[in-house]
């Protein structure tokens, strides 16, 4: 019976998982600590998929349980050395296909074919003057990284990439099967069937919707997501995909404190779609810096300032309202409003 298809790693590595009567896998290759811990079957899924590892049965192996997880009721251990709990398999790089019980190519067989959705960062050089492209090249990976947490490589995309660019991305990103193509994000999409394709920039006419998050094919993010007005840019940029829907990212109406680095945008789109069930507002939330936060209060608190004889004032209340939704103390309030110059009563 051929299973059934999945979008996530970790669903399919479960799925094969139970089909081979394997709970408890051992995992020998050298690991990130953190990330094993908190990621479990998804890092051990991806790491099977970008460094083809297999899976083997071994008599020898014995270890700790590291993560525990339940999928249709059936619950998988992860194992790491040093315990006295045997494995029924273990994930290898040290083995021949032939000998495998399961092989990396299963798992991607499960996965979408193309990979969508798709997470496309264009480098064209119709507005790579506006770029920071040292700064960019830190958001790839990092982009990468949140991808990871989630789908896997070919889920990102760099397109109208030259040889020269090629090279820093994999200088930053170390071993990835992400796609990396001269072509032009329209060429690359269409050659996907992506037809539902949400265009990601902080200047767009209309905010974007749970439904463009949960129903779309891939999403188009321009390095550019800051304030500074830039005439043209964003019609640049909607034109790359001329079938694509632009949008902004705002928080209860406002893009003041949303965060605009590339890999934060990937991290809101991903969170809201798998996480949070199409809630941008509480996968925004969740992804603001400390600064993030500091801005929106600071905008908040001068929107809401009233005025009378002693100067500007806002209503302490106004704070209890605030801590509703924005992560803040009352500490945070008052200081805030203090250094803007207005009043807490």
């Amino acid at each position: 019976m051929k299973m059934a298809y999945a979008e996530r790693p970790a669903i399919a590595l479960y799925e094969i998982l139970a089909s081979k009567g394997i709970y408890r896998l051992g995992f020998k290759p050298y690991y990130e600590q953190r990330k094993l811990e908190n990621l479990g079957f998804q890092y051990v899924a991806v790491e099977m998929l970008v460094n083809e590892y297999n899976i083997v049965y071994d008599q020898t192996f014995k270890g700790r349980v590291v993560r525990e997880d339940t999928y249709k009721g059936v619950k998988f251990k992860l194992l790491v050395r040093e315990g006295d709990l045997r494995s029924d398999a273990v994930v290898t790089h040290k083995v021949l296909t032939m000998k495998s019980l399961v092989t990396w190519r299963e798992v991607a067989e499960l996965l979408p074919t193309p990979p969508l959705p798709l997470f496309v960062i264009d480098v064209s050089p119709l507005y790579q003057d506006a770029l920071d492209l040292p700064t960019i090249r830190v958001q790839i990976e990092e982009s990468l990284e949140r991808i990871r947490e989630h789908l896997w490589d070919p889920h990102l995309a760099i397109t109208s990439a030259d040889k020269s660019v090629s090279e820093w991305i994999h200088s930053v990103t170390g071993r990835n099967k992400i796609i990396i193509t001269s072509s032009k994000p329209s060429e690359l999409l269409w050659s996907m069937d992506a037809d539902r394709v949400t265009i990601i920039r902080q200047d767009a006419p209309h905010p974007l919707t749970s439904n463009d998050v949960l129903s779309s094919d891939a999403f188009l993010i321009s390095g550019i997501q800051d304030s500074i007005s830039r005439p043209g840019i964003g019609r640049v940029f909607d034109n790359l995909v001329p079938w694509g829907i632009p949008r902004r990212v705002e928080l209860k109406g406002s893009i003041v404190g949303v965060p605009d680095r590339i890999n934060k945008i990937v991290e809101i789109l991903l969170k809201a779609r798998y996480q949070y069930g199409g809630d941008i507002e509480k996968s925004i939330i969740s992804s603001m810096t400390r600064r993030d936060v500091m801005s929106r209060l600071h905008s908040e608190i001068l929107r809401r300032a009233e005025r009378s004889g002693e100067g500007a004032y806002v209503d302490i209340d106004v704070y209890y309202e605030l801590a509703r939704w924005l992560p803040i103390t009352k500490d945070d309030f008052i200081r805030v409003a203090e250094r803007v110059g207005v009043k807490v009563k």
